[in-house]
This record gives structure tokens, sequence and C-alpha cells, in this order.
């Protein structure tokens, strides 16, 4: 029996602050040939240039389906320990994240919001999401949201209805 070898080479890059403990962007390219997607989530997980997460592998699977290519993965937070606090954050360093959400957001040809629901019962949280849906206003033609098919959207990748296979619909952004 004949047999057929695939191979392919995922290329990474990683943007981190000098100290290394804010990430502000983890890239993972497939096929340089299909589209970009930007996926927007809350914080930083454990990967990087090598190490990868539970979140970071469903974003991949999930975007290779839908026939992207690579992924730009930015957070409204940057701490990679987790923290959501934003009190302690220094002007610069929120700067610098938001500088790189647009920036990304510019070379995206699709932005997930992905960011699940933890907004709903966080106010710091939430008025930090909707800070940075204004900041992507120009981008609102390109903005989407994981939804499961059956009419429950606004999902995380983690989420277990939405780990084997995503939908995306529009991202329905408040006007003021």
């Amino acid at each position: 029996m004949a047999t057929i070898t695939d191979k392919n080479m995922i290329k990474t890059e990683v943007v981190f602050s000098k100290d290394k403990e804010h990430r502000y962007l983890l890239r993972k390219e497939w096929d340089k040939t299909k589209s970009k997607a930007m996926v927007i989530m809350i914080n930083p997980s454990i990967a990087t240039e090598v190490l990868i997460d539970h979140t970071t592998m469903y974003v991949m699977n999930n975007l290779s389906k839908l026939n992207f290519g690579a992924v730009d993965i930015v957070n409204i937070f940057s701490n990679v320990d987790g923290s959501r606090a934003t009190k302690d954050i220094l002007p610069e360093i929120v700067k610098e994240n938001e500088n790189q959400i647009v920036e990304t957001a510019e070379k995206a040809d699709s932005i997930v919001v992905a960011w699940g629901s933890v907004g709903d019962s966080n106010q710091a949280i939430r008025r930090r999401q909707e800070s940075i849906l204004e900041l992507l206003g120009k981008f609102a033609d390109k903005i989407f949201e994981i939804n499961d098919g059956q009419g429950k959207a606004g999902l995380h990748p983690l989420s277990p209805k939405i780990r084997g296979g995503w939908h995306l619909s529009k991202l329905q952004l408040k006007r003021g």
C-alpha cells in the first residue's frame, strides 16, 4: 500500500514586554496563502513561542477548519500572571497593549471576539471590553463572535459546546 507524508511548519511569533510580565501578541501561521484571524480574549495564557495550551490549540484547530491560515491572539489585559487588576498597571503598559491590538486589527482579515461571558458579571472587565470595542470601531465590518450554531453566542474557545467546531457571526456593536 502506498503512503503519503504531509509536512507543514507552524511559524510562531510572540511579543512580550522586556520583563516578560506582559504578552501583547501570540502569532501562529500555518498557511500564509489563507486569511488571518485576530482573536481577542481576556488574559494571556502560558503559551509562548514553544509552549502551547488548550485555548491556543482550540483556537488554531477551529480557525483551520474555517479555512484560516494564521491567527494573532491578543488580550484585553496583558498580564501573563493572569491578574485582571488594572489599577496597578502602568499607563504605558496599557497603551502598548492597546497599540498592539489596533495594529493587529489593521492586518487581520477577520477579528473574533472570544472573551466569553466573564464581562457579564464583572463591571471592570465589561468596561475594558467596551473600551477595546470602541478602539476597534472602525473595523466593525470584520468583527465576529463565536457561536454554537444553535443561538448561543459570545463564547470562549474553551467552552465545551464549541471546542470541536465554531460558527462565526457578526458582532453587533452598540452604537453610542
